[in-house]
């Protein structure tokens, strides 16, 4: 368990969360995973190798998703960008639903983050 600076889901979290471990076992703060993604570029790096995990795999994909399509107002992000460019990771098209099951925790990571 390689320990992790985590920029979003730690103010989130009631308790210290160091790993990737400590994320994937607190349902709460699975659904935030890929907003950490977005914002946090040594997370990407770091969750690499587990991509063949599903739950990274899919928050890996919201975020690829969701960084492309706001690319404008957000960090630049270069990891995403390569998973994208190796074919490691695709992007989807947000459809309205997609947007209104997720647009409310992009906002609390854009909040965070002091980008709006």
């Amino acid at each position: 368990m390689k320990t992790l600076s985590l920029v979003f889901i730690n103010d989130l979290s009631e308790e210290n969360i160091n790993t990737i471990e400590d994320v994937l076992s607190n349902e709460r703060l699975r659904k935030y995973l890929w907003i950490e993604f977005i914002l946090n570029l040594d997370m990407v790096k770091a969750c690499e190798s587990l991509i063949g995990n599903l739950i990274v795999k899919d928050n890996l994909t919201d975020a690829l998703s969701w960084y492309l399509a706001f690319r404008w107002i957000l960090p630049e992000n270069k990891a995403l960008e390569e998973l994208h460019g190796r074919d490691i990771v695709q992007p989807y098209k947000i459809k309205p639903g997609i947007y209104r099951e997720k647009r409310r925790n992009f906002l609390k990571g854009l909040i965070h983050a002091g980008l709006c």
